[in-house]
């Protein structure tokens, strides 16, 4: 695919030890050479910090920060820490953004923590003070009230930069309430969506149709394009954009212009 012909990926996972996600060695340069037919020009690379390991989470975040180093930005570092670590999570935030990371990386499932608890907001508020955008793994097959907890912790906490990866998952028709509330003057719309996965799955099946209605009600302006490599095929993700009926203006916006403003690239 050709169009558009210079992308930012907002979700990868390059692999930074030595614990593949799929049992397949997947280092940074196996992700740069996908790329034939557009030009990348950056990546978002995400680590996730495990709990009450503070050693790993600090090895973790500096390996990610040496990624984005070594590439010549090519790779754009995203840290992460664990919400339940408390006082030593909000430090590793400070220590990061100082080492040039440029957002931060939350998985309530991987993690093993609730969207709801307090420990949550004061590590989003955190990041928000250091103007760190926070991307979450949206979907939770174990929790229905998940994305109004998204919503809440959104209106809780305004100033902060929030990204829901994978577009709710299943769940996406209730992206629809993000268009509701822009309709409020008070409504920040602080909140992006990335389609990471999503995009690839629903692009050629029944669900394309609402999928893309439900994308839109967030607004166009709000949507991020990103692979989820290893687990996602990037070319076949960008491809998926045009399958879902969005123009050429509007997969630029998705695929690059949203993520070069967010991120300050």
């Amino acid at each position: 695919m050709r169009d558009p012909d210079t992308v930012i990926d907002i979700h990868t996972h390059p692999m930074l030890d030595d614990r593949p996600i799929l049992g397949v060695p997947h280092p940074p340069e196996a992700y740069l050479q996908l790329y034939r037919e557009v030009t990348l020009l950056h990546a978002v690379a995400l680590v996730m910090a495990p709990r009450n390991d503070l050693s790993r989470t600090r090895r973790l975040n500096d390996q990610v920060v040496e990624l984005g180093q070594s590439s010549r930005g090519r790779f754009v570092p995203f840290g992460s820490v664990h919400p339940l670590d408390g006082d030593a999570a909000l430090e590793e935030i400070d220590r990061v953004a100082g080492a040039g990371v440029k957002g931060l990386k939350l998985h309530p499932n991987t993690q093993d923590f609730d969207v709801a608890d307090p420990a949550v907001e004061r590590v989003v508020r955190r990041a928000a003070e250091r103007n760190l955008p926070v991307l979450f793994d949206a979907y939770s097959p174990f929790d229905p009230a998940q994305p109004g907890k998204f919503v809440r912790l959104a209106m809780t906490v305004p100033e902060a930069r929030i990204v829901l990866a994978h577009a709710l998952g299943p769940r996406f028709p209730e992206l629809v309430v993000f268009g509701i509330l822009a309709r409020y003057p008070w409504w920040k719309r602080q909140v992006w969506v990335d389609v990471s996965a999503m995009a690839e799955m629903y692009a050629w099946s029944p669900y394309a149709e609402p999928f893309a209605w439900s994308l839109r009600q967030v607004g166009i302006d709000r949507l991020l394009w990103g692979s989820d490599w290893p687990l996602g095929d990037p070319l076949r993700s960008l491809e998926a954009l045009e399958a879902l009926g969005f123009d050429r203006r509007e997969r630029r916006a998705i695929a690059y212009s949203n993520a070069a403003a967010l991120l300050g690239l």
